[in-house]
């Protein structure tokens, strides 16, 4: 099934998008993404971990709350007009990049939206409910992003961009940023 599903998103890529369509894939991908998955982990989360973290003051709750929020908000507004500029595209599989990318964010780590998502998550899970419900939404993000990423992803980028991803796959690392060497 993730070889057809796969096959499906190369074949995908290789339509041209208007601005129009290309603007609603990131619409709705802002929808799913910053606001209906981060509630449903924020669910899910809550049921694992309510109580909280003991002896952290909800000040400094609030403190992460708002700098993962914003972090991540910030990386994920610069990952994804780097692929609206660079890529003629978007983060959405639907309105994908026409080229690979490997410059802006993408030169610190391969998955940067996952990166600016899962701190976001962290950021809204401590805010709604508590420093142990952000990181169990940072986790989630993290295990669903990543396995995504793993699994059907990479193999679409191997089947469009060839060689040249698996260099850029070598060089740069999977999700925890790095300075780019010379």
């Amino acid at each position: 099934m993730s070889a057809n599903y796969t096959q499906m998103l190369v074949g995908i890529s290789k339509k041209r998008r208007s601005t129009r369509f290309k603007l609603l894939s990131l619409f709705f991908g802002f929808i799913v993404f910053i606001a209906v998955l981060p509630w449903l982990l924020f669910l899910l989360a809550d049921v694992v971990m309510p109580d909280g973290v003991a002896g952290l003051p909800r000040l400094a709750e609030l403190v992460i709350a708002a700098a993962g929020a914003s972090v991540g908000l910030a990386v994920v507004a610069w990952t994804a007009l780097t692929q609206w500029k660079t890529g003629r595209g978007t983060p959405a599989p639907v309105a994908p990049t026409q080229c690979l990318i490997v410059s802006g964010p993408y030169a610190f780590c391969r998955n940067p939206i996952e990166l600016g998502a899962i701190l976001y998550y962290l950021g809204t899970g401590t805010f709604f409910g508590n420093l142990a419900v952000g990181l169990a939404c940072m986790l989630l993000g993290f295990v669903i992003g990543s396995t995504y990423h793993k699994f059907v992803e990479e193999k679409e980028l191997r089947m469009r961009f060839g060689e040249e991803y698996e260099a850029y796959r070598k060089r740069v690392p999977f999700l925890i940023p790095r300075w780019p060497r010379g």
